[in-house]
């Protein structure tokens, strides 16, 4: 090893020991520091998030010679008028709809065993020569503290998410205020960001700024309209084939849409297991999850979310699917609707210091073989 490879060893390692160093003192504070930090992070960020979102529409209201304050009031009191109006208008039948649920439910447990008993029926000699429980009875004999375990498992985490949305209704209060808040002041914060820049990095910090707020902004906006629009289709097209509980299916398919892969799936299953649990039959389910499956992969992948999102966010799948698992991990369903847009921020921020990961090198790669 020569004189002038040495610099680049000692850099090199000490490198590592910096991000050693920096991964301990990670550990060392997440759970004193971090974790509550964590979980009161998510509220304030949702309302920032809200507030960028707003702030094109108040400063439209700026240049027709309103002030700030002014178009603050209007943009806030008018999606108030809309969130009541839509609770007006939906509350009441999904609270309908959540009653039948209820009251239907003994019903539904009763079928739902006669289904069971049906399948060990018909296939209990099968059952029977592979040492198998043949019956509902002797897989309860058998099975019974593994099932004890399952619902004192499903209990506890029932009561966990319980209690954790109850612990979140103070969101409530906290992000429409903390959202009005920021959208007054957010040109004066973004103005007192630029201002303690250093000056040879401030053309940088707004040319970074401007790209991924544009790649945020379009994205959170352009799925949030899809979602209103997916549940909007999804409830009427549950509601033409009769499905009960169509509008509460309907109603959470757009928020589960907003998680990709995971929540059409998700919002299939749903929709079919409806359809078995209300006395359809295996071919009417069949066709309820088939037409929920075409809404989302032909009707609104190929066609809605490319025309109102703009297209491909460019973040490649398998580091979708890595944002997603973080998100999940992380501040759970909502981290997950958030990571695909923040993965995608992300890549364009690095992009910003290191243009070169846009570069398309599968052509050259082909000429080298």
């Amino acid at each position: 090893m020569n004189n002038a490879q040495y610099p680049r060893v000692i850099t090199a390692a000490a490198l590592l020991v910096a991000l050693a160093a920096a991964l301990y003192l990670v550990l060392e504070l997440y759970r004193p520091v971090l974790a509550p930090i964590l979980e009161v992070v998510p509220p304030f960020a949702a309302a920032l998030v809200l507030a960028f979102l707003l702030d094109p529409l108040v400063d439209w209201l700026g240049k027709r010679g309103l002030s700030r304050g002014a178009g603050v009031a209007i943009v806030g009191l008018g999606f108030l008028v809309v969130f009541v109006l839509a609770g007006l208008l939906i509350v009441p039948r999904l609270a309908e709809q959540a009653g039948q649920l209820a009251a239907n439910l003994p019903d539904y447990t009763r079928r739902a065993m006669r289904a069971v008993n049906e399948v060990f029926t018909r296939f209990g000699p099968t059952l029977r020569r592979l040492h198998l429980p043949a019956t509902a009875a002797e897989m309860t004999s058998r099975f019974s503290a593994q099932m004890e375990q399952a619902a004192s498992s499903s209990l506890s985490f029932l009561a966990g998410a319980l209690t954790a949305v109850v612990s979140r209704l103070l969101w409530i209060i906290i992000i429409p205020l903390a959202t009005l808040w920021l959208l007054k002041d957010l040109d004066y914060i973004k103005a007192k960001v630029v201002h303690f820049t250093p000056q040879n990095h401030k053309q940088r910090l707004l040319r970074l700024s401007a790209a991924v707020g544009g790649v945020f902004a379009r994205y959170v906006r352009g799925m949030v309209a899809v979602a209103v629009i997916y549940s909007a289709v999804s409830s009427i097209w549950l509601s033409a084939v009769r499905l009960d509980y169509a509008l509460i299916i309907g109603g959470l398919s757009g928020l589960l849409y907003l998680v990709p892969y995971i929540g059409t799936l998700t919002t299939v299953l749903a929709a079919g297991t409806a359809a078995l649990a209300t006395g359809g039959t295996l071919g009417y389910a069949g066709g309820v999850a088939a037409g929920l499956a075409i809404q989302s992969f032909a009707l609104f992948d190929l066609v809605v979310t490319p025309k109102l999102v703009g297209g491909n966010v460019g973040v490649h799948p398998v580091l979708m699917l890595l944002s997603l698992a973080l998100g999940a991990r992380l501040f759970g369903v909502i981290g997950m609707v958030g990571a695909v847009p923040f993965a995608a921020a992300l890549q364009v921020a690095v992009g910003q210091f290191y243009p070169a990961i846009y570069d398309d090198l599968r052509g050259s790669g082909r000429a080298a073989r």
